[in-house]
């Protein structure tokens, strides 16, 4: 079948869209997303009836929590005893899995261990949707299991149990020795039901096990096809039309982008830079009024500590500028409407917006409350015409401006950083203004820390949740300039992604942000090439550590599946970014 229309229904995973893109990737589809918990169809037993009617087949996703609790699988536990004439064919991967098996008699239990990142062998029955599948290394990311109590592991594999008859078992993980035979795979004896428990869509589950997408699929054409089950062609329900795979409210809405207003053409210049020459000299000789924004890539001895990622320093002059904080919808709205031209094409930023979003800003998305006030913006960017980069592999400078008719400014920027490679700039003046002493205002509590810990393994344990970042701050009162504070952090700490930010209008707070990371959490290009690149599976240098132990370390079976959670994590960002 061709043209074919799959209904995803999203549990909240980490991986949903992951899923979504191997569906897109293997199968002649359009993929049409919904919430477990869309209220448009969860309390309307006629509206999700309609809704199937649309589609060939049905994708219940993972997801966190228990298939016994009706809150965590919403609409996917009305998929499993519909009407036979109205039963589209449903693939349940892990929490959906669970829920399918929960339905037709089976236990699900948690493990005596999780398995989140373990990669392992699936051994198949070699038929159905195994059908010719060889063999499988497949990535498992729970904390529960489907228990099927009296089903003779030893001697009768594929046969089903006295207590779930209905369900045929179809894969097994039989290498787990803390946790015994884990059911990887099943399917109902006479409906179009089928789930696997391990995840597909993941980067390190082989082609082989990735493999039952495909014939899914075709076992789900043919019962459709066997079953004399059609499809509707349009539907409308609760306000709500369906049409090209596509779920959409009937309102209107005005889908077009906003035209480019206009288009400033990048005037710059570009000269050698002498090697005993640092960013921080570049600033001092600028003799501005307000003090810019630095994004550093720290140099050792004139040269980049990663020529990769800390090839290029930025410097952004705010003006007039930094007395406006933009939004990230007045961000999109700006760029939208200002887009740079005919700049140097290596260097990275021609001008435009500069500034940070906090962690919180992303709270509101998931309908979290901050734990604390702030009277900080979670999102802050300024507008930067000017603006100088420097190039710490090549040792060169551009001298930029997207400003109508500013080459008087660059000219005499040119000038007075040529003037520093001869020995006229100003040294670094390294001025305490507001004195050395600083106070421990609040630092996290050991013992409260380490119950948190002890929460979120418990959270883990159940099923709540595949991964945790457990964090906490240390707040600290200073007397120290901010920027005599950045000049002591960047010789102490050189990273390839330094930062100095100070935001704020006059009068007013405002904002200041001082940082030393090793780490880019992501890079795009102008080409449109995206890169995530978190730093993760490092070992520290104790007395004694050599490159042989490290490696022992980092191969180890916890530092490999951290690393590919992040893997598969960063591939779901990713695929969540359209086009």
């Amino acid at each position: 079948m061709t043209n074919g229309r799959l209904l995803f229904i999203d549990a909240y995973d980490s991986f949903s869209n992951n899923i979504i893109a191997l569906l897109h990737d293997h199968l002649p589809v359009t993929v049409t997303v919904i919430k477990i918990d869309d209220p448009r169809f969860v309390l309307n037993d006629d509206a999700i009836l309609r809704l199937l009617n649309y589609f060939d087949a049905v994708v219940a996703g993972p997801g966190p929590g228990h298939p016994a609790n009706a809150d965590d699988i919403g609409l996917i536990g009305k998929l499993w005893r519909l009407p036979e004439e109205q039963q589209p064919p449903v693939l349940g991967v892990c929490l959906g899995f669970q829920s399918l098996c929960l339905a037709y008699g089976a236990n699900v239990q948690r493990l005596r261990k999780p398995r989140h990142g373990l990669i392992t062998a699936v051994t198949h029955c070699d038929r159905d949707i195994f059908d010719g599948s060889g063999d499988i290394n497949a990535t498992q990311y729970h904390s529960l299991h489907v228990k099927l109590d009296d089903c003779n592991v030893q001697n009768a594999l594929w046969t089903p149990s006295r207590t779930t008859q209905e369900l045929v078992p179809l894969a097994w993980d039989l290498s787990d020795t803390q946790n015994g035979p884990i059911l990887m795979g099943a399917r109902h004896c006479g409906k179009p039901l089928w789930g696997v428990q391990y995840h597909p869509e993941s980067i390190c589950t082989n082609t082989n096990g990735q493999l039952l997408i495909s014939k899914w699929w075709r076992q789900a054409c043919a019962w459709n096809t066997s079953h004399r089950r059609g499809r509707s062609e349009a539907i409308k329900t609760n306000g709500v039309v369906l049409h090209d795979g596509m779920v959409a409210s009937s309102s209107p809405h005005n889908l077009q982008a906003t035209a480019l207003s206009a288009n400033p053409k990048v005037q710059w210049t570009v000269l050698v830079l002498d090697d005993a020459i640092e960013v921080i000299n570049i600033i001092e000789a600028l003799q501005e009024p307000d003090e810019p924004i630095l994004l550093e890539s720290g140099t050792r001895d004139g040269r980049p500590l990663n020529r990769e990622t800390g090839r290029f320093s930025i410097i952004g002059l705010q003006g007039d500028a930094r007395r406006s904080a933009y939004s990230l919808e007045e961000c999109e709205q700006r760029m939208q409407e200002f887009r740079a031209v005919d700049g140097p094409p290596t260097v990275p930023f021609w001008g435009g917006l500069l500034g940070y979003v906090s962690y919180e800003a992303g709270l509101k998305t998931i309908d979290v409350p901050l734990a604390a006030p702030t009277h900080q913006p979670q999102a802050w960017f300024v507008w930067a015409e000017r603006s100088i980069v420097v190039d710490h592999v090549q040792r060169t400078v551009y001298i930029q401006s997207i400003a109508a008719s500013d080459n008087a400014w660059i000219l005499s920027t040119k000038q007075a950083i040529s003037q520093l490679s001869i020995g006229h700039g100003r040294q670094t003046q390294n001025m305490d203004v507001y004195g050395k002493n600083s106070d421990v205002l609040s630092e996290p509590d050991k013992a409260l820390y380490c119950r948190k810990v002890g929460d979120c393994q418990a959270h883990l344990q159940a099923g709540s949740s595949y991964e945790l970042c457990l964090t906490d701050q240390t707040v600290v009162r200073c007397f120290t300039h901010p920027w005599t504070l950045y000049q002591k952090l960047r010789r102490a700490n050189p990273a390839p992604f330094g930062a100095y930010l100070r935001l704020g209008t006059h009068g007013s707070p405002g904002a200041n942000v001082i940082s030393s990371s090793p780490e880019r959490f992501l890079s795009w290009s102008r080409s449109g090439t995206c890169q995530f690149r978190p730093i993760k599976g490092t070992v520290k240098k104790t007395p004694g550590m050599t490159r042989v132990k490290a490696e022992e370390i980092l191969g180890s079976a916890k530092e490999r599946a951290e690393n590919l959670m992040i893997v598969d994590l960063i591939r779901h960002d990713l695929n969540g970014v359209a086009r």
